[in-house]
């Protein structure tokens, strides 16, 4: 019986395969440069696009082939904070939010000196519900965690895709 159990093992352990890729198989350049994002979004909280601006850096470092440099970028990244609020969703039959939403919206200007017709200018945005019970404040940082994670994987997208 343990024989079988061993082989049974033996069998599921060899037939899992772990694969990482990264995002970035179709960008042609080697370097990149972000600059420091503006809060032109009055309700943004402030030191935001620097928060995000190195969130972008550190995202594009560790998942791409890319190195980050000061100046002479083969691709140069730039953007605003152009729109933060919260407004209520999954309104009840007492016309009470149960959840409120978080949305950020960014102009994103990415100049390719490499191909510039890679080159583009482009609006982002991402939101993500939470509990109307919840203060704000309370949640904030967890919630532009996760929303910085799917603004900067999109941006990452667009610099891979060649449409």
């Amino acid at each position: 019986m343990k024989f079988l159990y061993y082989i049974l093992l033996l069998f599921v352990a060899t037939s899992c395969e772990v694969r990482y890729s990264m995002v970035d198989s179709s960008i042609d350049a080697d370097t990149f440069s972000v600059e420091i994002f503006e809060e032109q979004a009055a309700n943004a909280p402030a030191g935001y696009g620097i928060t995000f601006t190195e969130f972008l850096r550190d995202f594009i470092v560790s998942r791409t082939k890319l190195k980050l440099v000061k100046e002479n970028a083969d691709i140069e990244i730039s953007g605003k904070i152009s729109s933060y609020y919260t407004n209520p969703v999954s309104i009840q039959s007492d016309e009470v939010a149960a959840q409120n939403s978080l949305n950020v919206g960014m102009d994103i200007s990415v100049i390719n000196n490499i191909d510039e017709k890679q080159s583009f200018e482009r609006k982002f945005s991402q939101f993500l519900n939470y509990d109307s019970s919840l203060d704000l404040a309370t949640v904030e940082d967890q919630l532009l965690e996760e929303i910085n994670e799917q603004l900067a994987l999109k941006i990452v997208n667009q610099l891979s895709s060649n449409w």
